[in-house]
């Protein structure tokens, strides 16, 4: 009978000890699965900085003083400009600065479509790391939950870019064409005064 208890007991202890390095193993996996996760949602993180701070590199400076800055210009020219022939070099310029007015419209609109995606999607990547961690949610999908802030930071980065391209294209506008026109109407300004 002690033959048989020792031999049940040495049985039973042989398979707990299998069920123990089994799970060990499944455990350890997925804490390697786990820090393989958590290293992708931090260099997402520290690409959305990057793209923060280029973002914010790229901010156009005193919005509203430019808007003014170019109605008041467009408008002195549409009040003091008289004339029977259409200068077609003047008419070109024009038209490219009203273009650079939409533009600049459109560029303080952009900054902050991009901004607040940039802040969602930091968000976002905070929630996911934590969830990550704690093993909230659905496990298997973590995965697919990357690859998809993956996607959104890539197109957040494509719009940046664009932004920054017309940007640089409305800074080139402006600074050949305001000092010249803005010049222009006040010259037309004071002419129509001194009459």
């Amino acid at each position: 009978m002690t033959l048989f208890r020792f031999l049940l007991y040495n049985y039973l202890t042989m398979r707990f000890g299998i069920l123990l390095v089994i799970f060990s193993f499944l455990f350890s996996c997925s804490d390697i699965e786990k820090d393989r996760q958590v290293k992708k949602i931090n260099g997402l993180t520290n690409s959305v900085e990057k793209l923060k701070i280029a973002l914010t590199q790229n901010k156009i400076n005193n919005v509203p003083e430019k808007k003014l800055r170019v109605y008041t210009v467009i408008k002195r020219i549409k009040s003091y400009y008289f004339t029977d022939t259409i200068d077609y070099q003047f008419a070109k310029k024009m038209n490219s600065y009203k273009a650079a007015r939409k533009s600049l419209i459109i560029l303080e609109s952009d900054y902050e479509k991009i901004r607040l995606a940039l802040r969602e999607e930091k968000i976002a990547l905070r929630k996911l790391k934590s969830d990550v961690l704690n093993g909230f949610g659905q496990r298997e999908k973590y995965d697919e939950y990357i690859y998809f802030e993956k996607n959104k930071t890539k197109k957040i980065k494509i719009l940046l870019d664009e932004y920054i391209y017309k940007k640089k294209e409305f800074a080139i506008a402006f600074d050949s064409l305001h000092p010249v026109l803005n010049d222009y109407s006040i010259r037309l300004e004071e002419k129509f005064k001194d009459k």
